[in-house]
């Protein structure tokens, strides 16, 4: 790349050592950047460093940065806000760019400091983010990161002005440290009991050992930084932080009631904290978290529950709906009586999922508005259930609670988000002082570079930034000169992207293909969805004259193509459904010509295989290449860990746009629909089944070394302009 132009300089964020003074750290980090822009040394004092809460208005986090003889100096009112106007001054005056992929750093002859006077202050309290338990592609899920993957992504939250993060990605060595007379650590190189199917089995690919300490490390690295991290507190048997098996054959614990079988399995059942001592037992746990991954955290101390979650402890409604009331109330009294500094987080989800919302309402009027916080992340869900969201709480004005984005559930790995009904409901809250936060709380990590962009700017922001303008910003300091293509390119799929929801991708739509279909229910979404889609095809074209020259560009170029082609697979597979019912009940052919239909099942068959020629082309999308991350990291002790990741990926609620799923199953699956519809034609069986069992073909493959599946073809530009090229023949216009 010519060095005029600007470079992408990815910093791994490597703990620098602190010693006696206390600005060494963001002092190395100036240099650091100061050498990347200028290649000399920053002369040494050139910036200086300060904390005043005085800074602040309002209270909130608040920096300033102004000229000071030849340098500059920066004030926080926290140690997290100097760093805060440490990155600002870099991107002010170095011309650097922050994203969680790497920085876009320019080459220049100097750093300009002088007239410098700046005042930012937070709008929102709390701006944090969440990192889930779920496994799969590395990109997306975190607890397959390393050390160095969490301080970069750490040095990223500051470097975007955020301030809280939270870990859900199990119990580490947790259960270990509290009871250590009960659970011993496992042997990792085992299988562990308790282990199920689908997202469920969390077999061990690090030992508890090494995972207790990296949670140290991050959060040490974190919090001397300044950042908070809500701790767990409540009923903490879910299936992500399953009960070890030794507790429960030492302890015995006693169950609550269950009246279905989600969750019924005796390691991720809730222990009966009615009696005896077993809400103590759920509350060591939390301390012995506090005490070993907590310390050194910043004031206040943040404890966030969900309360009995999706619990369904008795068939009736109101007998479950009082225990869930009492167990909320017990955990937040053991709170109040251990840290009544605290402020304790109640999480939105259950509330949203299983509470009606005069039930909330209502609930809420109880609660210590100075200590408690409605921790609600489902701001972003359509409108069909706008009658349990935060807007039908009775919150507003009233109660402190926090905005949201949810965006999706695990599968949905593309970007989605829906930012007409994100601003419009951003408005409801904007200048409420009730309204504590503003959070960003998926299952999955950076799938939406975009809306990652949207968030941590309406985070810090005094007024909404609406998303075209963030976009604008966005394509601007990520693309350098590929800016305005990228521009054009985001600006046509847009619409595409958001008209999936939280839930569901192509694979969903494929490997249901050739069975029974709603025709009205699939009408009503082809009318939807074909303006869109079609107007986003022109991104294939667009994409062909953009040069593969950069790695932030590589990435977000098959974002875009792999989010369009998806929406257009699942098109023509709700076409092919309804033309297949009308050729199933005609007598004749009519407009459904036999031979036409089996030219559709065979053209979204090589849509598929063109979606895994896409995938194929970065290590984002590829199981194997994350196994060997995960093996990079720290040795995989157990030789059944590939067939977990496999099992974690492909279960039902997980299976997404990885490589290894997209090139070996759901085109091959189409192609077999294809060939038994083929064969039903010749034979003129109306009525033949044509549907195929992907369970057994998951399984089939699942019992294949998963290097065998791994992608081959090369990662080139003349691969990826083919295959679009090849996309767009096969979806004309």
């Amino acid at each position: 790349m010519n060095m005029n132009k600007l470079l992408c300089v990815v910093f791994a964020g490597a703990a620098l050592a602190a010693v006696a003074g206390e600005f060494d750290l963001q002092n190395a980090e100036f240099a650091k950047y100061h050498k990347a822009i200028t290649g000399r040394n920053a002369p040494e004092g050139i910036v200086t460093f300060a904390i005043d809460p005085k800074v602040s208005k309002s209270g909130r986090d608040a920096y300033s940065i102004v000229s000071a003889g030849k340098g500059a100096a920066i004030t926080g009112s926290n140690m997290r806000s100097v760093w805060y106007g440490l990155y600002d001054l870099l991107e002010r005056r170095g011309g650097c760019h922050w994203f969680w992929d790497g920085d876009v750093v320019p080459k220049r002859d100097s750093i300009d400091l002088s007239n410098l006077d700046v005042h930012e202050e937070a709008h929102y309290e709390y701006r944090a983010i969440r990192y889930f338990a779920h496994r799969g592609l590395t990109r997306f899920q975190a607890e397959q990161w390393g050390l160095d993957d969490w301080k970069k992504e750490i040095d990223w939250l500051l470097k975007r002005r955020l301030n809280t993060f939270m870990l859900r990605i199990g119990q580490d060595d947790v259960f270990q440290r509290a009871f250590p007379e009960t659970c011993p650590y496992p042997d990792a190189s085992k299988p562990q009991p308790g282990m199920y199917s689908g997202y469920n089995d969390r077999t061990l690919f690090w030992s508890l050992e090494f995972r207790g300490k990296l949670r140290q490390d991050l959060h040490r690295y974190a919090f001397e930084r300044g950042l908070m991290a809500p701790e767990d507190f409540g009923t903490m048997s879910h299936w992500y932080s399953p009960t070890p098996d030794s507790y429960l054959v030492g302890k015995k614990p006693p169950f609550l009631p269950q009246s279905n079988s989600t969750h019924a399995e005796p390691h991720l059942r809730v222990w009966d904290i009615r009696q005896g001592d077993w809400a103590e037992e759920y509350w060591k746990l939390t301390k012995t978290a506090l005490d070993a991954y907590g310390k050194g955290a910043p004031k206040p101390l943040l404890l966030h529950t969900i309360g009995l979650g999706e619990r369904r402890c008795y068939k009736d409604r109101k007998a479950n709906f009082d225990l869930k009331v009492k167990t909320l109330d017990r955990f937040l009294d053991i709170a109040k009586r251990d840290y009544p500094d605290a402020k304790l987080l109640l999480a939105g989800w259950d509330f949203y999922h299983t509470w009606k919302a005069e039930e909330v309402r209502e609930y809420f009027k109880t609660l210590d508005k100075d200590r408690v916080i409605l921790w609600d992340y489902e701001a972003d869900y359509p409108s069909s259930r706008d009658n349990r969201i935060f807007t039908n709480w009775d919150v507003i004005g009233k109660f402190p609670y926090t905005y949201s984005i949810f965006l999706a559930y695990e599968k949905a790995l593309d970007a989605r988000a829906n930012y007409p009904l994100i601003e419009k409901r951003q408005k409801l809250v904007q200048n409420d002082p009730f309204c504590k936060g503003y959070i960003f709380w998926p299952e999955s990590s950076h799938t939406d570079t975009l809306l990652l962009r949207f968030f941590t700017a309406n985070a810090w922001a005094d007024k909404p930034i609406p998303h075209g303008e963030v976009l604008d910003e966005f394509c601007a300091s990520r693309y350098g000169a590929n800016a305005e293509a990228m521009k054009a390119a985001w600006k046509a799929v847009l619409p595409a992207s958001w008209l999936r929801d939280w839930g569901n991708n192509y694979s969903t739509a494929v490997l249901g293909i050739g069975g029974e279909v709603n025709t009205d229910v699939l009408g009503g979404l082809i009318g939807k969805w074909e303006k869109p889609v079609s107007a986003a095809k022109v991104a294939f074209e667009i994409l062909q004259r953009v040069p593969w020259n950069d790695p932030l560009v590589q990435r977000d170029a098959i974002d875009i193509a792999r989010m369009v082609l998806d929406r257009a697979i699942a098109l023509h597979v709700w076409q092919f459904g309804c033309d297949l019912a009308k050729w199933r009940k005609s007598a004749g052919n009519g407009n459904n010509s036999p031979a036409d239909l089996v030219a559709s099942a065979n053209r979204i068959a090589a849509l598929c295989d063109r979606m895994a020629d896409i995938l194929a082309l970065h290590t984002d999308y590829s199981l194997w290449e994350s196994y060997r991350r995960l093996d990079a990291v720290e040795k995989i002790r157990n030789p059944l860990f590939e067939k977990t990741l496999f099992e974690n990926s492909s279960c039902g609620y997980c299976r997404s746009h990885q490589y290894e799923l997209a090139r070996h199953w759901y085109a091959p699956h189409v192609k077999a629909v294809a060939e038994n519809l083929a064969k039903a034609v010749s034979a003129g069986n109306r009525k033949a089944a044509i549907k195929v069992n992907a369970e057994k073909e998951r399984l089939a493959l699942k019992a294949k070394p998963l290097a065998s599946l791994a992608p081959t073809l090369p990662r080139t530009e003349e691969n990826f302009h083919r295959t679009l090229r090849e996309i767009a023949a096969l979806l004309g216009n």
